[in-house]
């Protein structure tokens, strides 16, 4: 009987050491419990069949997994912003690429400027597993397309408080500020993660979304795991102002903001912006100015799977990589937060995850399904971002084991009118 006790008692013991040492850090706060409902009937109305396992095109076998592309159509050109941390080059009618510049750790969303077509924008931040040259950081670039010039336009954030708490969205220009985003100050605090970006359209402002901005935040893999997990209310959105060069907060306490869109009013300036809560399954409207302005809505909920990217075709609508699938279970520990402290102290590796991954279109307004489509995951297990070319979607995949460029016929339908 004693030896049974004791064997009772080295287990507990052994239990209470891991338990205490695969503790999760303190800054991780579990969410609160979340209900996800049944998938909508608009989506389910517009499911098509396996568009990628069927009709998909790879052209460039060289190039690695990649988060963007970059197209320039009319001159059968396209860059990447690639997981080995490199932006490569694709030349569209060869069906080849090259590594075209090195940049700061990895680069991940980019857009042109509207006014400049050499000039890229681009969010650079730590892939999870990955290793950089020491020095390299976090921010948000510009490239110079011609000279291959790399440009710190923020590193440097303004320190906010109350992490964590309440949703709130700024009306334009009353979020704080920083007036040096590259050197920083007293009242700074470096740029943690730099997911995806959006330009306004006159050029002059470019917004972003910060994830989580907590200690060796990462991309991918275990960097963003504790997140899905305890669906923290972390996620910031930043607006960085050209012309007087600062950088001011719109957003924060959103649960893990990704993919963003600008939503302009008649005159041009921007109203509200369109943010993917990736790990929350929905969309988010942010409104910036108007009778509405600091106030947020709703404008998809109970997807399917994960949105990522957002992007738009010349006709205006909205294309969405869906990165990950949706599943009882995941609805079930969502449901059931007790459960969680349990998984946030289990290595990412033993989480089942399905290799289905899918994509699917929006109206112009995001409030009306026009398409969608799963995958099974026999050519891609991950579509971060869906970029609608001329003749084609182009989908960016940052699976390691994906290499060339992927692209897709448009849906009957949905093939935009040429400019």
């Amino acid at each position: 009987m004693k030896t049974v006790r004791y064997a009772l008692l080295a287990v507990v013991v052994v239990f209470v050491a891991w338990w205490i040492y695969a503790a999760p850090p303190p800054y991780i706060h579990i969410g609160p419990k979340l209900n996800l409902g049944a998938v909508s009937p608009a989506v389910k109305e517009v499911m098509a069949s396996d568009v990628i396992r069927t009709s998909v095109k790879n052209i460039a076998p060289s190039l690695p997994g990649y988060d963007e592309v970059i197209l320039f159509e009319d001159k059968s050109i396209a860059y990447a912003t690639s997981v080995d941390g490199w932006i490569w080059k694709i030349d569209l009618a060869a069906g080849a690429a090259s590594r075209f510049v090195d940049v700061p750790l990895m680069a991940a969303g980019a857009r042109l400027a509207p006014n400049d077509e050499n000039l890229l924008y681009f969010c650079a931040s730590y892939l999870y597993g990955a290793s950089y040259p020491k020095g390299e950081r976090v921010g948000l670039y510009q490239l110079n397309l011609n000279t291959k010039e790399i440009t710190p336009l923020v590193l440097e954030m303004p320190k906010v408080d109350d992490i964590g708490g309440t949703p709130m969205v700024y009306a334009a220009g009353t979020g704080p500020t920083l007036m040096h985003p590259v050197k920083g100050d007293d009242t700074s605090r470096a740029f943690a993660f730099c997911n995806d970006l959006a330009v306004s359209r006159d050029g002059k402002r470019i917004y972003f979304t910060e994830p989580f901005s907590y200690a060796n935040a990462s991309m991918g893999g275990g960097g963003t795991y504790r997140e899905a997990v305890s669906m923290g209310q972390n996620g910031l959105v930043w607006r960085y102002d050209m012309p007087s060069k600062t950088v001011s907060l719109v957003a924060q306490n959103f649960t893990f903001p990704d993919g963003i869109l600008v939503e302009d009013r008649e005159d041009g300036a921007e109203q509200s912006l369109l943010v993917a809560e990736t790990i929350k399954f929905q969309i988010q409207r942010m409104f910036l100015d108007g009778a509405r302005a600091g106030q947020s809505e709703i404008v998809q909920k109970n997807l399917p799977a994960m949105p990522d990217g957002l992007d738009r075709d010349v006709g205006g609508t909205i294309w969405i990589g869906m990165i990950k699938q949706r599943s009882s279970a995941v609805d079930w520990i969502h449901a059931h937060p007790w459960i969680k402290p349990l998984l946030l102290r289990l290595p990412d590796t033993m989480m089942p995850v399905s290799r289905e991954t899918s994509y699917m279109a929006l109206s112009q307004d995001g409030r009306t399904p026009l398409f969608y489509s799963l995958h099974d995951g026999s050519v891609l297990s991950e579509i971060s971002v869906v970029i609608p070319g001329r003749d084609r979607l182009f989908l960016a995949t940052v699976g390691h084991e994906a290499h060339g460029l992927y692209s897709v016929p448009y849906p009957e339908g949905l093939q935009p009118m040429a400019e």
